[in-house]
């Protein structure tokens, strides 16, 4: 088995392991597609914490290539999605059948091996069928997508409802698609021109450079002087904490969205006081992975124009590399594995 392994901050290295044997309740897959992810890059340069050495990739699609005893729900040559994150089965609410509440949630690429490799054994509990109608290399982006169902979910985002999402990274770009899915009106913001304009060619009508234009005053003016229902946040990104409280309603409800957010988030405590704000984080995909793929089976969301760069595996270590050094070049880089 090949697999790319990081052993510290900048060393990654292309690694010849042993086979895993396929035990109860376990699935082994043929990887055809995996990521190079931001959180990858983080993992490389040292500035996401993770469990050295360890197997980058959170991604993984593949085929089903050998079946363990006790699953009944796979076979061999299925295509299927693995869930990034996996639980302990081990934990008080996993043992009481709370998986999704998990105290110990393992991410792949991170707390785990991960999916830049050739092979993996998984526990059949992480994978998920694919339908043909899902083109392959975009089932990369199902975690994302279900981030922003879990988003909506938590916001309570209703019909005909303004949603200011602060960042149009992939978070930001697949809340808003989902947004408009659930038929809210979603008003993007961000400070690069070509993220916004690629959101505008995926339906996104409402987009604000807050370069170029002051965000409070477009969306006060977008919304009849009422502000935003709900805000998201989406964290990692380029985009500052800053004035977001500012473009909620009174009462509005506000969400910060990532899987790593800075320790601090400057923001007054009085505006959420004054405004009565709720404020949440959103830092799972909770149960809606198969409601994501349903999503992208059914094309309501196009993540397809969200691929910076198409690559081999064998190209893994100089591109996450040049990752590093040009933070923001790639939306996205696909494996082909």
């Amino acid at each position: 088995m090949k697999a790319w392994r990081v052993y510290g901050p900048h060393d990654v290295r292309l690694d010849d392991m042993d086979s895993q044997p396929v035990g109860e309740n376990c699935v082994k897959l043929k990887l055809l597609h995996s990521a190079i992810s931001l959180n990858d890059v983080g993992v490389y340069d040292g500035s996401v914490k993770a469990d050295y050495p360890i197997i980058i990739g959170r991604h993984g699609i593949g085929m089903v290539t050998e079946v363990g005893e006790g699953v009944r729900n796979l076979s061999r040559g299925d295509k299927v999605a693995v869930s990034p994150h996996a639980c302990c089965h081990a934990c008080a609410n996993c043992l009481s059948g709370k998986t999704a509440d998990c105290d110990k949630t393992l991410t792949f690429g991170e707390t785990e091996d991960g999916f830049l490799r050739d092979f993996a054994v998984v526990s059949a509990d992480d994978v998920f069928s694919l339908p043909d109608r899902i083109e392959l290399k975009d089932a990369n982006f199902l975690e994302h997508i279900a981030m922003a169902v879990n988003t909506v979910g938590k916001l309570d985002l209703e019909k005909g409802e303004h949603i200011v999402i602060v960042g149009a990274g992939i978070n930001g770009i697949a809340l808003a698609q989902v947004a408009m899915y659930y038929q809210a009106v979603p008003i993007l913001v961000d400070m690069h021109a070509d993220k916004l304009e690629l959101a505008s060619r995926l339906g996104v009508y409402y987009t604000i450079n807050s370069v170029e234009t002051d965000p409070f005053k477009k969306i006060f003016s977008l919304t009849g002087g009422r502000m935003a229902e709900t805000v998201a946040y989406i964290a990692g990104g380029s985009m500052p904490f800053g004035r977001t409280l500012d473009y909620a309603a009174k009462g509005g409800r506000v969400a910060v969205v990532g899987w790593h957010v800075p320790e601090e988030l400057n923001a007054p405590l009085s505006t959420v006081m004054t405004r009565r704000l709720t404020v949440m984080g959103v830092s799972d995909i909770g149960r809606n992975l198969s409601s994501a793929i349903n999503m992208l089976a059914n094309k309501s969301v196009n993540v397809s124009q969200l691929i910076s760069r198409e690559i081999g595996f064998d190209e893994c270590g100089t591109v996450i590399e040049e990752m590093a050094a040009n933070p923001g070049k790639y939306i996205k880089v696909v494996v082909h594995i």
